[in-house]
């Protein structure tokens, strides 16, 4: 591999490696390595391993010796970098610190959800009642999907257009006319992988139905409902992924609460002008409507 090679390579292992240069802690696994006196231990290298999901046995050991190969050139890169003052930058000692500080915040999440019990078989049952358009009535849905790039404003005159219009050609035609621009896609999506909003009125729709829906800020997006097949998931198949979803709600419970008491307890000031708005809520605001997590099929 020629210099050049070898730098690309660097710069596509940085986020695989980010984090793992000096763990924290006494690390007490045996020294794997050792560069200019600093030791790269096997839990370092272990840890970027794992970052790699499933391998089997050759794989897992081709890779092992190409990760250390790569934590022996950052640990070299880092200390050029070191001895070239770039540590002391103002936007890279920035980024040092946030990288210290997520790392923590990540390590006492992990800890502090490590022991939230599972949930049981009446809570996995009860979720699966509630959302029949994720399990007993999940359908496939292959729908035609136009955003258009429009003032707001009009929106009332393209829901009517919409609706008078023979066909969704003859739409397009009118959208051309008016030099309305969009960007058209063809998709065939799985109820769990459609957001909520839209899941609720597909749900609802009829093959071949057309819909005017609300998109990003300047944006209205067309929807037609292509066809949709009805594929059902028994509760015995969708429950590990109830599992999942209601654990990770309850993680996210667990954490708000945790957040929630630590602002509590901290003494926080703003600088003028920086203070955040209103919690939705407090003091009359109106409440944010809630977001149900919803599990991804096996």
């Amino acid at each position: 591999m020629n210099v050049t090679s070898r730098l690309v390579f660097l710069l596509a292992a940085a986020a695989l490696l980010a984090g793992c240069e000096k763990p924290g802690g006494a690390d007490k696994s045996p020294v794997v390595a050792t560069v200019a006196g600093e030791a790269i231990n096997e839990t370092e290298l272990n840890q970027a391993l794992a970052r790699l999901g499933d391998l089997n046995e050759a794989q897992r050991a081709e890779a092992r010796s190409k990760l250390l190969q790569l934590l022996i050139d950052q640990r070299l890169v880092a200390a050029a970098a070191r001895k070239a003052g770039v540590d002391k930058e103002p936007a890279v000692a920035a980024a040092m610190a946030q990288a210290s500080r997520q790392a923590l915040a990540e390590a006492y999440v992990e800890r502090s959800t490590r022991d939230i019990a599972k949930p049981s078989e009446s809570e996995i049952a009860a979720y699966y009642a509630q959302h029949p358009e994720l399990f007993a009535q999940r359908r496939i849905y292959r729908v035609q999907e136009l955003e258009l790039k429009v003032d707001p404003a009009r929106r009332g005159e393209l829901e009517a257009k919409l609706q008078s219009s023979r066909s969704m050609g003859d739409f397009v035609d009118w959208l051309r006319e008016q030099g309305i621009e969009g960007k058209a896609a063809t998709a065939v999506k799985p109820a769990e992988q459609i957001p909520e909003p839209l899941l609720a009125r597909l749900a609802q729709m009829r093959d071949g139905q057309v819909a005017l829906l609300p998109s990003r800020p300047g944006y209205v997006l067309v929807q037609q409902l292509l066809e949709s097949q009805t594929q059902p998931v028994t509760l015995e198949q969708a429950a590990p992924a109830i599992e999942r979803a209601l654990l990770a709600q309850k993680r996210k419970a667990h954490l708000e609460a945790e957040v929630k008491k630590l602002r509590e307890a901290a003494k926080i000031e703003y600088a003028s002008g920086f203070a955040p708005a209103p919690e939705a809520g407090s003091e009359g605001a109106p409440a944010a409507a809630g977001k149900t997590d919803k599990p991804a099929q096996e």
